[in-house]
C-alpha cells in the first residue's frame, strides 16, 4: 500500500472512531471548562458569552434601550437643530442652536449630546448624582419632527438582542397610539372606585381597537426592518417579542387609576401584551406619597380586569435616595397587594421587615427578581458585595439577568452576564439556569417544559431533548403547539446543545 493510501485509510479510520465516540449529549462539561478559562479576562468572557444562549431579557425599556448615536443620526436626517446650551435637539431654530448636521463634523458637540442623554463617562458629583442624571435623560428623548419611529427603535433593540443569542424579550413600552391613549387615560374622580371603573369601562372599546391596529402596524414594520417573514411577536422568528404595558407612577391618583385601567384592559384583550408595569423613580415625592393608594388601585382593577400578569419595579432604592421606612415594605406590598409575579430590581430587599419570611414567600410563590446589574451600579452605586444577588441566591429566590436601559447605560445583555460572572464568580451551570429562568418566569402562556421548575427534570415527551440527535416526537410537537412557553424552552435547550457542540 502506498504512503498516500495508508494515510488516507488512517484518516478514514480515525474519522469513523471519532463519529462513533462523539457524545450523544451536549458536552456541557467541556464547555464549562472553556468558560472557566474565559474567566481570566473580560475580552475572553465577552467572546464566550456573546454567543451563549441567554433565554430572555424580561426587563428592558424600549425608549432607554436605543443608543444615543441612533437618536443623533435621526436628528440629522430629520433636519433638526442642536441646542449647544442644553445639549439636546430641538425642532425650532434659536439663539443657541446649530443645524444638527454640524454634529457630523463637530465631534465636541456630538460628544456633548451623547454624554447628555446617556451615562457615558458620567461621574457623580455633589451637584448631580448618577441617579439624577440617569432619570433626567428620559425627558430629553422625544423630539417633534424626528424620523426615529417606534418601528425603527424596536428593530434596533430586537436586532441587538438577536445578535447576542437572546431567544425572547418582553419590552416595556406604550402599547397604544398617543391620541387614543390620551383620551382614554384622562383622569377620573376616585372617591368611589366602582363609579370610576364604570367611567373607564366606557372608554375601553375604542382604546382596545386603536391599540390592536397600532400593534399590528409596528409589529409588521419592525419585522420588515429585521428581515423577518412574520410579525415580531410571532414564535416563527429567530427571536420572539411580547409587550409589557406601562403606567407612570409619578401621576396623581386620579390619573394613575385611569392609566392602570387602560393598561390592564389592553393586557386582558391582546395576547401580545402579556403584562403591566409601573415606571418612574420610586424615591420621587409623588411615588413615595402615593404608593399605598397606587397599590389599592392596582388590587381593585386587577380583580376586575382579568387578573393580568404584573411585573412591578420595587426596591430600586438605597439610603442615599430614600428613608429606610419606605424600604421596610416596598417589595412585600408590591407582591401581596400589587400582585407582582416579578419584581424589577429588588435592591433594597435587605431592609424589608421579616426578611426571611419574605424571601421564603418569594421562593414559594415563584416570584422572580429581574436583576439589572449595570443600571443598579450607575443609578444607585450598588454592585458586587453591596448588591443583594447572593442574598436572593442563598434563599432560592429565582432571578434572571436584564438590560433595563442599555442605550442609556451604554451596555448590553452580554455585559450583564459578564458583570454577573465577575461580581459573583458564577459557574457555567448557574449562568445556564439564569438563562432558563428568563423563559420559565416569562409571561408567555402555557405549561412548562420542566417538572415543578426543576431544570434537571423534563416532561416525559421530551426525554433526550439535550441529546445531539434528538428529534421531536408527534406527542412533543403537539405539546409545543399548545404552549408558547414550552415551545420557547425547547428552542433554548436546543440552542444550548448547538452552543456546546
Amino acid at each position: 500500500m502506498s504512503v498516500g493510501k495508508s494515510a488516507f485509510v488512517r484518516f478514514i479510520v480515525v474519522t469513523a472512531i471519532f463519529i462513533v465516540l462523539s457524545p450523544s449529549f451536549a458536552d456541557e462539561a467541556s464547555t464549562a471548562r472553556r468558560f472557566e478559562f474565559a474567566k481570566k479576562s473580560v475580552p475572553q468572557l465577552v467572546a464566550f458569552l456573546k454567543d451563549m444562549p441567554k433565554g430572555a431579557d424580561l426587563h428592558t425599556h424600549v425608549s432607554g434601550a436605543v443608543y444615543a448615536e441612533s437618536r443623533l443620526d435621526a436628528a440629522i436626517d430629520s433636519g433638526l437643530y442642536f441646542d449647544t446650551k442644553t445639549g439636546t435637539f430641538t425642532s425650532v431654530q434659536g439663539q443657541n442652536t446649530v443645524p444638527a448636521s454640524e454634529l457630523r463634523t463637530n465631534s465636541a458637540l456630538a460628544s456633548l449630546y451623547i454624554d447628555t442623554v446617556s451615562m457615558r463617562g458620567y461621574r457623580p458629583s455633589a451637584a448631580k448624582s448618577g441617579h439624577d442624571h440617569f432619570f433626567a435623560t428620559f425627558g430629553l428623548f422625544g423630539v417633534p419632527g424626528s424620523v426615529l419611529s417606534k418601528d425603527l427603535m424596536l428593530a434596533e433593540v430586537i436586532g441587538r438582542a438577536k445578535a447576542q443569542n437572546v431567544q425572547y424579550m418582553e419590552l416595556m413600552t406604550g402599547v397604544a397610539p398617543d391620541d387614543a391613549y390620551n383620551v382614554a387615560s384622562a383622569p377620573v374622580p376616585i372617591d368611589d372606585f366602582e363609579k370610576a371603573f364604570e367611567i373607564m369601562r366606557s372608554r375601553f372599546p375604542a382604546l382596545i381597537s386603536a391599540s390592536k391596529s397600532y400593534l399590528d402596524d409596528i409589529d409588521k414594520k419592525s419585522a420588515r426592518l429585521l428581515g423577518f417573514d412574520s410579525p415580531i411577536t410571532s414564535t416563527k422568528n429567530p427571536i420572539t417579542v411580547r409587550y409589557i404595558a406601562t403606567v407612570y407612577r409619578l401621576s396623581s391618583n386620579e390619573s394613575f387609576f385611569a392609566q392602570m385601567a387602560c393598561a390592564m384592559a389592553i393586557a386582558s384583550a391582546d395576547p401580545r401584551v402579556v403584562g403591566v408595569t409601573m415606571l418612574g423613580p420610586e424615591d420621587d415625592v409623588m411615588s413615595r406619597q402615593n404608593f399605598d393608594m397606587q397599590m389599592r388601585i392596582v388590587d381593585f382593577l386587577w380583580r376586575r380586569l382579568g387578573k393580568p400578569k404584573m411585573a412591578l419595579h420595587a426596591g430600586e432604592l438605597t439610603l442615599d435616595v430614600s428613608p429606610v421606612e419606605v424600604m421596610r415594605s416596598r417589595i412585600r406590598k408590591s407582591i401581596e397587594i400589587g400582585h407582582a409575579q416579578r419584581i424589577g430590581h429588588g435592591v433594597s430587599v435587605a431592609w424589608e421587615d421579616d426578611l426571611i419570611g419574605l424571601l421564603r414567600e418569594m421562593k414559594a410563590r415563584r416570584v422572580d427578581v429581574e436583576i439589572c446589574l449595570t443600571s443598579n451600579e450607575g443609578i444607585l452605586n450598588v454592585s458586587g458585595s453591596t448588591h443583594p444577588f447572593l442574598l436572593y441566591c442563598s434563599y432560592g429566590v429565582p432571578m434572571n439577568l436584564n438590560t433595563d436601559d442599555e442605550g442609556v447605560s451604554r451596555s448590553n445583555i452580554t455585559m450583564e452576564y459578564v458583570k454577573a460572572v465577575r461580581d459573583f464568580n458564577l459557574s457555567y451551570r448557574q449562568l445556564k439556569n439564569l438563562a432558563r429562568n428568563g423563559i420559565e418566569y416569562s409571561f408567555l402562556p402555557g405549561e412548562s417544559l420542566y417538572i415543578n421548575g426543576n431544570y434537571a427534570l423534563v416532561r416525559p415527551e421530551f426525554k433526550g431533548i439535550r441529546s445531539v440527535h434528538w428529534v421531536a416526537s408527534t406527542a412533543a410537537k403537539r405539546l409545543m403547539a399548545k404552549s408558547e412557553k414550552l415551545y420557547m424552552q425547547v428552542r433554548l435547550e436546543r440552542a444550548f446543545v448547538d452552543f456546546e457542540n
